[in-house]
């Protein structure tokens, strides 16, 4: 099924961004349903959650315009990347970044995107975060609206452990769902310094709160 896309024109810090994503999301998860329960799409859940521009997305682009400093002159690595709005503005910033997600769907948007900005010095890769082996450790790990399923929270602690460097620094955001809670509970545990942020969105029209919290892995790092 051919997408349909709109652009989102988005101020981030003292830059403009354009940014295209998918409206027909009904129509692609209709799709994906057709397929049957059987079929490995479908059993796997490859929900097209990619296609939208979510607010946990702007809230952690805004977050790194704010803080520049965490990102530039850095590896940084997204994952669940989706449209890839934050890893263009750490790539904008001056991060050395590479763009994941799951589907290459995704991917494939994701370049676009870069492209549509003028962003062109990133890497753009499929990856299942739940065989993090994958990837190369990077000095900062970004990572927006991950928390949505109690049954990945495992698989996303082991992510952010072999995904980042010893030190290094996990930029997460979430629309506070109370979900998410369990998960904030277990970073802080496994002894995560955490520093939490509250930003003001806005996307297709409608506001909402974001949560971006700095995970802090340097003392997590001295116990392993």
């Amino acid at each position: 099924m051919p997408f349909k896309t709109t652009e989102h024109d988005l101020t981030i810090g003292e830059r403009s961004f354009r940014i295209l994503s998918v409206t027909n999301f009904d129509e692609l998860y209709d799709e994906l349903l057709a397929k049957g329960l059987q079929h490995e799409e479908v059993a796997d859940e490859r929900i097209p959650y990619w296609a939208e521009l979510w607010p946990s997305a702007l809230g952690l682009a805004q977050h790194i315009a704010a803080y520049p400093h965490l990102v530039r002159d850095r590896q940084a690595l997204e994952i669940g990347g989706g449209l890839g709005l934050p890893a263009l503005v750490a790539g904008a910033l001056g991060a050395h970044v590479t763009s994941t997600d799951y589907l290459q769907d995704a991917v494939d948007f994701a370049k676009q995107n870069a492209e549509r900005n003028g962003i062109y010095d990133m890497t753009f890769q499929t990856l299942d975060w739940r065989n993090a082996g994958e990837a190369a450790p990077c000095d900062v790990l970004l990572a927006s609206d991950v928390a949505y399923e109690r049954r990945q929270f495992d698989p996303l602690l082991h992510a952010f452990e072999s995904l980042v460097k010893p030190g290094g620094l996990i930029l997460l955001s979430e629309p506070n769902r109370y979900i998410a809670e369990p998960l904030i509970t277990a970073l802080r545990e496994r002894g995560y310094t955490l520093r939490k942020y509250s930003y003001d969105v806005e996307v297709r029209g409608i506001q909402s709160k974001v949560s971006v919290y700095e995970l802090d892995s340097l003392y997590l790092s001295s116990k392993l």
